[in-house]
């Protein structure tokens, strides 16, 4: 798996520049009150993933999933109400059937445009976006370290996932499933150590976060995505 820098570099990007980030975060919030948005993101921004960095797009996108299954499990089965299905002492309800499938869809959507602007726009690219929006710096601080843990992930997740190989971690389909929740708790524990790290060499040095200048493009395709949100959203 490439590290996510040169699949940044590498992609190939309908739309560019603080453009691209801005509608990305336009459609998050949009798809976070809109069922039917959510269905459009989730379509629209998995076409443009795809076409900007083919099928890493899902290695990319693999990260946050490892995390997302286990969490709607826990509301399948923690959620009281009328139940629909039984095993054992577990009971699935009607009611948490509903707000998994919701919340489900919803961060789905959210993540199919994070995916896509991660997969396209360089932590310098981002951040020199953010700082012409005036944000508060605390905020804009809270986004890079976000956006840098994703990529503290991907890197972790490579090299961990090599070791399990080389360990025949993968050889069945009970030890795939050992590994892969074994590796879901070690690079979270390891890329919060390793942020933790970043913010101490960036108060040592004083680092101040990257200004990059770029040209936006593809205008006309972010207008037509944007308005096709709004209408949706409205209806």
């Amino acid at each position: 798996m490439e590290d996510l820098e040169r699949i940044q570099v590498s992609a190939r990007k309908l739309m560019s520049g603080n453009l691209n980030v801005y509608l990305c975060l336009t459609l998050i919030f949009l798809s976070s009150i809109s069922t039917k948005v959510q269905l459009f993101s989730i379509a629209v921004f998995t076409f443009l993933g795809f076409y900007a960095v083919g099928k890493r797009y899902l290695r990319v996108l693999e990260v946050p999933v490892l995390f997302l299954f286990p969490s709607i499990l826990v509301i399948l089965l923690t959620i009281e109400g009328e139940p629909i299905f039984e095993f054992w002492f577990f009971s699935v309800s009607e009611k948490a059937l509903e707000v998994a499938k919701s919340t489900l869809l919803r961060v789905f959507a959210i993540l199919s445009i994070l995916t896509y602007l991660i997969s396209t726009t360089t932590l310098p690219e981002f951040i020199s976006a953010l700082k012409k929006l005036r944000l508060p710096k605390f905020l804009i601080e809270m986004m890079f370290l976000s956006y840098r843990a994703v990529q503290v992930l991907m890197g972790e997740l490579k090299r961990f996932e090599t070791s399990a190989s080389l360990r025949l971690g993968y050889a069945g389909f009970r030890t795939s499933v050992s590994t892969k929740s074994l590796l879901a708790k070690t690079i979270f524990l390891r890329a919060m150590e390793r942020v933790e790290k970043t913010i101490l060499a960036m108060d040592l040095r004083g680092e101040e976060f990257p200004d990059v200048a770029m040209k936006s493009k593809g205008f006309v395709i972010a207008l037509s995505i944007l308005s096709a949100s709004v209408i949706l959203c409205l209806r």
